[in-house]
């Protein structure tokens, strides 16, 4: 969902900017999600205790609010479909094989069927680029890192709730605002950087708020050590240490890229990228994975095609979740 605006002001000669605004919502993402701590260190086991008991519930109020967003009763079956057989596949290969399946899986429904699609287009770059930005106000920054932010909080601390759902979250609440398309687009630029940053940090975080982790990064650090007070001071200092060397080095690499890109051609990259993750299913893998992939990627392009949210894939992990919590 965010390539969309993203894409558009790229075709406008306004690439940079779009960087720029990502960029932008992931540091103040990162301030948002560390200075917000001390409020949930406070809150989130108590709520914890009370959501627990009622994840079915909650996570299948997630599912029928993403389908029923759809526009139509075609596109409302369509993403039921999807999630539905995203959600078979998913209990299949999660119940029948270890978690490395997670990346066939996964790249079957949302990665392959995308870089397929984009081998059969052309995409025409805009001859000239603007590095200049249009101002947004600061009181809609904030208001969209706000957003982002605890939208992707929650995601950080659901299980089951990813990504996609936390950026339906925060696409439906800019939307809802009285903006023109062209700053609600921009806002939504700013929002999405605050979900992807918050999600990451409170899925690491959940290790100490709930002693649980929520992301395969935060299941290597506990398999690591021990995660307590100190240990998150530390991951603090390194959290805003990388935001602000990350935003300077984006930004700067930004300008660079935009004009690289104009060279790449990009039918021919798309299938490279296709081979290779291919490749690297059947190394890590074997001919099972590539099954499991390919299958995926049918599923996968029944949501590219239709034009119904890819986030309706995550049937992938919510169904097996809902179930799990349902005592199925």
């Amino acid at each position: 969902m965010s390539v969309l605006p993203g894409h558009r002001l790229l075709l406008q000669g306004r690439g940079y900017e779009a960087i720029k605004l990502t960029t932008i919502g992931n540091f103040l993402g990162a301030v948002f999600a560390v200075f917000s701590l001390p409020l949930f260190t406070i809150v989130v086991p108590w709520i914890y205790d009370i959501v627990r008991p009622n994840l079915f519930w909650i996570l299948s109020f997630v599912v029928a609010y993403m389908i029923f967003s759809e526009k139509g009763l075609k596109k409302i079956f369509l993403g039921a479909l999807v999630f539905s057989l995203s959600g078979a596949l998913g209990l299949v290969v999660l119940n029948n094989y270890p978690n490395d399946f997670l990346f066939p899986l996964l790249a079957g429904l949302f990665g392959l069927p995308m870089l397929l699609l984009s081998f059969q287009q052309k995409t025409n770059f805009p001859e000239n680029f603007s590095f200049e930005t249009e101002k947004l106000k600061k009181r809609t920054i904030a208001s969209a890192v706000s957003i982002g932010s605890l939208a992707g909080i929650i995601a950080g601390l659901l299980p089951g709730v990813g990504n996609a759902q936390a950026t339906l979250i925060a696409q439906e609440a800019v939307g809802s605002q009285r903006l023109s398309p062209e700053i609600s687009a921009r806002k939504f630029l700013v929002s999405i950087g605050s979900v992807n940053m918050a999600d990451f940090i409170y899925s690491l975080f959940a290790l100490f708020l709930i002693s649980r982790p929520r992301s395969g990064i935060a299941v290597a650090v506990e398999k690591l050590m021990p995660v307590g007070s100190a240990e998150i001071l530390i991951f603090i200092g390194v959290i805003l240490l990388s935001a602000v060397a990350g935003a300077v080095i984006t930004t700067l690499l930004a300008r660079r890229a935009l004009f690289f890109m104009r060279r790449v051609f990009y039918p021919r990259l798309s299938a490279a990228v296709f081979v290779f993750i291919l490749a690297l299913v059947f190394v890590f893998i074997g001919a099972v994975g590539i099954f499991v992939s390919l299958t995926a990627l049918a599923i996968g392009l029944v949501a590219n095609l239709s034009g119904v949210k890819r986030s309706h894939a995550m049937g992938c992990l919510l169904l097996p979740t809902i179930l799990f919590f349902a005592g199925v």
